[in-house]
């Protein structure tokens, strides 16, 4: 009888504490929600006023059509209102800093540079020049081509020297631009830094594994559209790899990241939220990186880099 007795009041107690637990979490919920509210009321009160109860309803529909989808795509005034105020304050803050990566993407627009950006990855290529030297061209820096240079990896290693082509390369993701250069620099090199707004958000990033190649010399070739992460390549490679020559011109100047995050109805926001800065904290922003050799690069930039790796090779062994 008494073992029941107890046995009930373990029960009791079980559920006395669920209890005050749900208690809590109700009403620490209550207050997010009650915070939530305080601190978004401006905001609430305004939309409501506009989307809701704006009489001259021609000029939110002139408004909407030049920030927003025309106007068979649009769900209402009060359904695409926050997409207008985005689309309003992107394009303010890029007008007033020229930020051009700074915007709302409509839903077929995300779409289509998805697939532009898959379409150009797959350009990528390699070509024997010699029995001693390879070429590599990587168009973009992304997930495509951060697997096509790390399965052919072996392949690659076994020449001498590198011709790598990052002329036109507009960058892409800085995580690919990072694992595409471990294949190059020594475990533990400085990649590269990011700073943000937060200091729990800014990092150094080192590379996280051992060099796959071990070239006697890599000539890159850059251009004015050389841009972001392949600028953040370049820096990385020239900073840590023995006997690396930059050939052509002075790259395009892109020293910040951005972040992309869905929204609802296929729409996305894109921001710039970080300075991307070399491995001796360079600031290339607007700047560019400077080649060793200005040259312009014409049809004959194969020749032009056998030139420069013969000269660094007679360097080498007088």
């Amino acid at each position: 009888m008494f073992k029941n007795q107890n046995l009930f009041e373990t029960e009791s107690e079980k559920l006395r504490r669920r209890y005050r637990v749900f208690q809590v979490g109700f009403f620490v919920m209550l207050g997010i929600m009650g915070f939530t509210v305080y601190a978004n009321f401006d905001y609430w009160v305004f939309k409501t006023l506009i989307a809701n109860n704006y009489v001259f309803t021609g000029a939110l529909d002139e408004l909407y059509s030049r920030h927003i989808l025309e106007e068979n795509r649009r769900g209402g005034f009060r359904r695409d209102f926050d997409r207008v105020v985005i689309s309003i304050v992107t394009a303010e803050l890029s007008e007033i800093y020229n930020d051009r990566y700074t915007y709302l993407y409509a839903p077929q627009e995300i779409q289509e540079v998805r697939q532009t950006d898959r379409a150009v990855a797959r350009t990528a290529n390699i070509e024997k020049l010699n029995d001693e030297t390879v070429y590599l061209f990587i168009p973009n820096i992304s997930r495509i081509t951060r697997e096509f240079v790390q399965s052919n990896s072996i392949y690659l290693a076994q020449y001498d020297n590198l011709v790598l082509d990052l002329r036109g390369n507009y960058g892409g993701w800085l995580a690919d631009f990072h694992r595409i250069a471990d294949l190059f620099v020594p475990n533990g090199a400085v990649l590269s830094h990011e700073e943000t707004r937060f200091p729990m958000f800014t990092r150094t990033i080192v590379s996280g594994g051992d060099a796959v190649f071990d070239f006697n010399n890599v000539v890159i070739l850059q251009n004015r559209r050389t841009a972001s992460a392949a600028e953040g390549l370049i820096m990385a490679l020239s900073e840590h790899v023995p006997n690396v020559i930059t050939l052509g011109q002075t790259t395009f100047g892109k020293g910040t990241g951005q972040v992309t995050i869905p929204l609802t109805g296929g729409y996305a926001v894109r921001a710039t939220v970080l300075r991307v800065l070399g491995p001796q904290g360079q600031c290339i922003h607007n700047v560019g990186v400077a080649p060793d050799i200005v040259i312009d690069l014409g049809d004959d930039k194969i020749e032009k880099a056998l030139e420069v790796i013969a000269v660094s090779y007679n360097n080498q062994h007088p």
